[in-house]
């Protein structure tokens, strides 16, 4: 195998984890949406039932998925380059 056929081999397999990746953190999101949700439905209570630990998580997944969309499309862009 050539250089460049090893090159793109890798390349497609990072594509791959990258876009595995991409879907689990796709599902931990809507898992994550789906906990506030439900502890926001409990009511009032004397002090919030979501931690603050868990909105971190939300906003530090969202920044996880942006950034691994940002690797995918740059792995497929040097791709379709060579």
């Amino acid at each position: 195998m050539d250089s460049l056929a090893e090159v793109r081999a890798v390349l497609a397999e990072v594509g791959d984890r990258l876009g595995e990746a991409l879907g689990h953190a796709g599902v931990a999101r809507e898992r994550l949406v789906d906990a506030v949700g439900v502890l926001d439905g409990l009511g009032e209570h004397a002090e919030p039932l979501v931690p603050p630990e868990l909105r971190r998580a939300e906003q530090e997944l969202e920044e996880g998925l942006r950034l691994i969309h940002g690797g995918a499309v740059a792995v497929a862009d040097i791709g379709a380059r060579l």
